[in-house]
């Protein structure tokens, strides 16, 4: 049980009323500017001051004119009614739920292929969240991620190993190798792995070929030149690639998923699910803006999970085995 600080019970208290007005009028220095802000008459204000004062027997302003100043009484005043109404907004925001703003640093395909499409959702579910996506093109698995209070980051990596942030594991890649039925039609089908040694590959710049590289490996695919074919920048680039045919593809399936059910992309013959890295939901351990991400890390991992499911639910309608699976790192 929370211990108050006087045996009084908080009798001897102004109204709030009068502490919201002496705090706008000692920030503006200007009953006028207070007026307007809480939207009260002058007359008001001043009244609500007084009988603030009354209740102190202290003044809180020198008066001169048009002009005010704060006694020193009122700039002692000053600084705990702020600290007492910022604490009481603190706390009326983490039972609310808070509302605001929320930058959320992402992979560019993550961004492009996932998060966007499901913006319109967003909006219904958390209609008071102002969300700032920023797309992270240069970062690498193994960087140290910088965060603000008001921050959370997707990263895309093998494991974080820096305690100043909090991760959570929201979801691990799931590749397979896909290709459209355009590609196999004027290339020839591919009916196993070896089929794919004479076929145009497409990579992207920032994995270093190695999804392909590690697929080859696991398949026992020597022959598999992991060196040549197209490289694009992004996964966004190369799966757009593999969709207008120019070649066969490793993709995570969480962003292949609508071309794989609408059939403008398939997976050509039985092979195992290759798991690939993690992707990791960081944030600050700190308590502001702790309901703003807290809303909005359960909202993105209920829409991850439903896409997982539609995953596993697609590859069994396909004829594959979900839990026929192994492991690339």
């Amino acid at each position: 049980m929370t211990k108050s600080h006087t045996k009084m019970r908080y009798n001897r208290l102004p109204a709030q009323q009068s502490v919201r007005v002496f705090e706008a009028a000692a920030r503006h220095l200007s009953f006028t500017m207070a007026a307007d802000e809480l939207a009260m008459t002058q007359s008001g204000v001043s009244k609500q001051i007084k009988g603030l004062e009354a209740f102190l027997d202290v003044a809180l302003f020198n008066r001169k004119g048009q002009t005010i100043t704060l006694t020193s009484a009122g700039e002692l005043f000053q600084i705990s009614c702020v600290q007492a109404l910022d604490c009481l907004q603190q706390v009326v925001q983490e039972i609310q739920g808070e509302k605001g703003l929320l930058r959320l640093q992402v992979p560019p395909t993550f961004a492009s292929r996932w998060l966007i499409p499901q913006t319109e959702v967003l909006r219904q579910d958390l209609p008071d969240l102002d969300l700032h996506i920023e797309t992270t093109w240069l970062r690498k698995i193994n960087d140290r991620i910088k965060l603000e209070g008001n921050e959370l980051a997707v990263h895309a990596c093998i494991n974080y190993p820096y305690e100043e942030l909090e991760a959570e594991l929201i979801r691990r890649e799931s590749l397979y190798v896909l290709v459209s039925p355009d590609f196999m039609a004027r290339h020839g089908q591919i009916n196993s792995a070896q089929d794919l040694i004479d076929k145009t590959l497409i990579h992207t710049r920032i994995d270093g070929h190695i999804h392909w590289e590690k697929w080859a490996e696991h398949m026992g695919l020597e022959a598999l030149d992991t060196t040549k074919g197209y490289e694009f920048e992004t996964l966004d680039m190369a799966l757009s690639a593999a969709e207008n045919g120019i070649g066969v593809i490793v993709c995570d399936m969480l962003y292949a998923l609508p071309s794989l059910q609408s059939g403008r992309l398939v997976i050509p013959f039985d092979m195992p699910l290759m798991r690939g890295l993690n992707y990791l939901l960081l944030n600050q351990p700190y308590r502001r803006h702790q309901s703003l991400r807290k809303n909005y890390r359960n909202w993105l991992k209920q829409q991850i999970e439903n896409d997982e499911a539609s995953m596993q639910a697609l590859l069994i309608e396909l004829g594959f085995d979900p839990n026929n699976s192994i492991d690339a790192l």
